[in-house]
């Protein structure tokens, strides 16, 4: 028995430990994003495909933003388990504290020529640049005007002081538990590229001059430009005959149980040595 007990805790802290070890960590900076507009004349048609920020809620004058980012996550391996994703954005401007929601995108869209500069109030659209009535400028229209995109977010955080790093995301899957929705996401881009068409960023929208300002993927600072952190893990081993169906070992489990067989072990080699001594 003590032989099988060894034995079976050598085994549980191999697979255990190289579950653990196989979780793997990637960056990604964003390959596209602007900021589209809407509320004051004509703003329907303005954009700000290549400028150094992208914007979110309301100006003084009643104009809304809302900012579209995509990352490329080819890098992944197909057949990866998504367990972790983060969204890291640098807020450089704000006027005050809110929650900034984030939503998968369903539709493909564009990034322009447009440039705003500092102002946030947005330039005329250049060719292949969203807009809030376009996906692409122009005519290629979103089915719904301000973008199509779920309207359960993915993701949701209060955003206030300027000048600070927030992230969306970051909770761990856990199995067993329910999968949070952007990892959900980033694993359905692995399992299907084409439907990676990235986020909308919503911010509150009714009321004036809550207006907020990010660094792009554009900005001179690299360090403050958009990114995705992604912690992912291989596939699960395949069982054709079905074995594990119904009774599912999770990683911690495994080591759970090593740590359990261990003491067993301890507990009788010491009982064998008093039982030696007496």
């Amino acid at each position: 028995m003590t032989t099988r007990w060894t034995r079976g805790a050598v085994l549980a802290f191999a697979m255990a430990g190289g579950a653990m070890a196989a979780d793997q960590t990637l960056s990604f900076t964003a390959v596209q994003d602007t900021s589209i507009f809407f509320g004051t004349l004509g703003s329907e048609n303005l954009a700000d495909g290549s400028g150094d920020f992208i914007w979110v809620s309301v100006t003084a004058e009643g104009l809304v933003r809302r900012m579209l980012v995509q990352f490329d996550v080819s890098a992944l391996p197909r057949g990866a388990v998504v367990r972790q994703v983060t969204l890291t954005l640098y807020e450089s401007r704000a006027r005050d504290e809110h929650a900034i929601t984030l939503h998968r995108l369903l539709a493909s869209w564009g990034e322009g020529a447009s440039n705003a500069g500092g102002a946030g109030n947005g330039a005329p659209a250049a060719p292949g640049d969203a807009t809030w009535v376009n996906r692409f400028q122009p005519g290629q229209p979103w089915a719904r005007p301000g973008g199509d995109f779920d309207p359960v977010a993915s993701a949701a955080r209060v955003v206030g002081l300027p000048n600070t790093t927030y992230s969306w995301g970051g909770e761990p899957y856990v199995p067993g538990d329910p999968v949070p929705r952007i990892v959900r996401d980033v694993q359905g881009w692995v399992d299907a590229p084409g439907s990676n068409h990235g986020w909308i960023l919503v911010g509150v929208e009714a009321g004036l001059q809550n207006a907020k300002r990010f660094e792009s993927r554009n900005n001179a600072t690299s360090v403050n430009r958009p990114r995705l952190t992604v912690v992912y893990g291989p596939p699960d081993p395949p069982d054709p005959a079905g074995q594990n169906a119904d009774v599912p070992v999770p990683p911690w489990a495994l080591g759970a149980l090593a740590a359990l067989l261990v003491s067993a072990r301890i507990v009788r080699t010491a009982h064998g040595r008093r039982g030696d001594k007496g």
